[in-house]
């Protein structure tokens, strides 16, 4: 009797944790308060038809010899080099023209180096607005002995799909009416470690971007809003940072690495699924079958989440072949791949934000 009554025992606390586990993991697994969680029938078939045909109309700015937006950052990127200052004069150029406020986060941190000049780069189209849909990817390339290193789906295609999302939607946007959520990308600066990746030598920009923008709010937004007596930080002002990395290679597959964004990774899934159905799409990229959150990742959206910010991150798992080698270069790219992922991203960004296509 004494050992049925422990068997009991022990049978029910089992149950209990269990109970308890599959709660904990439902309340991970809530829809947040996303301004649109079900996006991926948002626009009709027309509609993205639409969409694919300007996006192939516009592929050769993804042109991996001569693409106006790629083709100038497939050049080594190492902190300070003509190559960093040049990735940096392109996105500012770019984003602009096409009416983004530009704020810099100047910043000089200590590395095992030295002490590094390093800028994160930040483009909002609607300052004013209430909440943030943002595009993120790091922009500098990584320090490697033996040669110079380009880094060209690490993060060069990354920052060029950015820019591609930003001047493809471009009309689009200026036309949208609902001010609530803008458009905001960050570039980050120092996500490549400079030896051994580190909590400390690692994510540079990213975690000096998310320490001032939970205390502070970003500049562009003071500008726009300089009648308000206060401001809230930037971050309670970002509903969903999207952060891409490792993008371009043949092999490319992406997870939902994310619990608290499984679903919006879910809703991607569907949409890419539309777009291969019609055709316009080569192939899928979404990998379904992985359980969300199976995999961990640390890149530069580790601040963030650390601060309660739903990241959508779409890095390559597994990671590409030529990851951190010198081979990952124009030659390691499929225009195929980058072409369907421009237009997968363009396709989840006019959705999200319920663009008139």
């Amino acid at each position: 009797m004494m050992n049925l009554n422990w068997l009991s025992l022990q049978l029910l606390a089992l149950t209990l944790w269990a109970v308890v586990a599959q709660a904990t993991l439902q309340d991970k697994l809530t829809v947040r308060a996303f301004s649109n969680p079900h996006f991926a029938d948002v626009l009709n078939d027309n509609q993205l038809e639409r969409l694919a045909s300007t996006a192939h109309k516009e592929s050769s700015w993804l042109d991996i010899r001569n693409g106006e937006l790629l083709s100038p950052v497939l050049v080594p990127r190492q902190i300070g080099s003509p190559g960093y200052r040049a990735t940096q004069d392109l996105i500012v150029t770019t984003l602009g023209q096409l009416g983004y406020a530009i704020s810099w986060d100047n910043f000089t941190t200590p590395t095992p180096m030295g002490d590094v000049k390093m800028s994160n780069i930040i483009a909002t189209k609607n300052p004013s607005a209430a909440k943030r849909l943002v595009l993120a990817a790091h922009y500098e390339s990584k320090i490697v002995p033996g040669g110079d290193f380009i880094g060209a789906t690490d993060s060069a295609v990354p920052v060029a799909m950015i820019l591609d999302i930003a001047k493809g939607l471009a009309g689009l946007i200026d036309k949208q009416t609902d001010s609530d959520i803008s458009l905001q990308m960050v570039f980050f600066d120092g996500e490549e470690a400079f030896e051994q990746w580190t909590s400390t030598d690692s994510i540079y920009g990213a975690r000096h971007l998310a320490e001032f923008w939970e205390h502070n709010p970003d500049p562009a937004t003071v500008a726009a809003l300089s009648g308000a007596t206060e401001h809230r930080p930037e971050l309670e002002r970002v509903e969903l940072m999207v952060l891409m990395d490792l993008i371009g290679a043949p092999d490319n597959m992406f997870a939902a690495l994310q619990i608290p964004t499984a679903d919006i990774f879910t809703q991607l899934s569907k949409l890419e699924k539309r777009l291969q159905s019609a055709e316009y799409i080569d192939r899928l990229y979404m990998n379904t079958a992985m359980p969300p959150g199976a995999a961990g990742i640390e890149d530069d959206h580790l601040p963030f989440i650390e601060r309660n910010i739903p990241v959508l991150h779409l890095i390559s798992v597994p990671f590409p072949k030529v990851w951190h080698k010198l081979s990952d270069n124009a030659e390691a790219l499929d225009a195929t791949v980058i072409a369907d992922m421009s237009l997968i991203m363009r396709s989840f960004v006019a959705s999200y934000l319920r663009l008139h296509v």
